[in-house]
């Protein structure tokens, strides 16, 4: 700015002013360029919030490693080998719409949260989850037939007790995920009343020698149940 004010005032005192013209128009020129740069920039960052969308949309590590979590649970893959590959923002409607239910109430009362979705091997999986976290909802339409090892294990184990043989020579054919209706259903009742009260986990056959055993396992595991009709042998 010294440098441009000596200058005009040397071309000033020769009174040259074809040159104090011209150089007035490259000033101004200078000037006007700079101005339309920084209304550019700022421009640019009103029309395009993909920053603050991009905070906005960024989900708390703690949650974003339940998540994980509970897709490694579900899917038997270690959480290393997973992937949250999407992250939206939301206000869910109400309690029907955050439990995926396909038919809800017009009802408002907004659970603000997110939609994570996860990448498990070559599938996409959708979560629901609450802005606490203490509510992370997979959506029950994702099938996962893929048995955890643990729940495996555990299942040959207490197949090897009740058989007398040896774990190596049992063999799991079939894993179905499934939601039994409620616990009768679970333990094979073969009479059970119609109340609803969904138990999480899997139907797995296991091959026992010549016989075909039927097993009912919950999400966790904890509870395993041998079909009453098997024959022991």
């Amino acid at each position: 700015m010294k440098l441009i004010t000596k200058l005009f005032s040397e071309m000033y005192r020769n009174r040259s002013f074809p040159q104090v013209f011209v150089f007035m128009l490259i000033i101004t020129s200078l000037f006007a360029c700079g101005l339309d740069v920084t209304e550019n920039s700022t421009s640019a960052n009103a029309k395009n919030p993909e920053q603050s969308q991009l905070n906005h949309n960024t989900l708390p590590q703690s949650i974003s490693q339940a998540v994980l979590r509970d897709a490694s649970r579900v899917s038997g893959i270690k959480s290393s080998d997973l992937q949250i590959t999407q992250v939206t923002s939301t206000n869910f409607s109400n309690p029907c719409a955050f439990k995926f239910g396909e038919v809800c109430t017009r009802e408002y009362n907004p659970i603000p949260g997110w939609i994570v979705i996860v990448q498990v091997q070559k599938q996409s999986w959708t979560y629901h989850v609450n802005k606490s976290g203490s509510q992370i909802l997979l959506d029950p339409k994702i099938s996962s037939n893929q048995l955890p090892k643990k729940i495996a294990n555990a299942v040959l184990s207490n197949a090897s007790k009740r058989s007398g043989l040896a774990v190596n020579s049992l063999k799991i054919t079939q894993s179905i995920q499934k939601n039994f209706s409620n616990s009768c259903v679970f333990n094979f009742g073969e009479v059970c009343t119609q109340n609803f009260a969904p138990i999480k986990g899997w139907e797995v056959i296991v091959k026992v020698k010549s016989q075909f055993w039927t097993y009912h396992v919950d999400i966790t595991g904890t509870r395993i149940v041998l079909d009453p009709q098997v024959t022991k042998i």
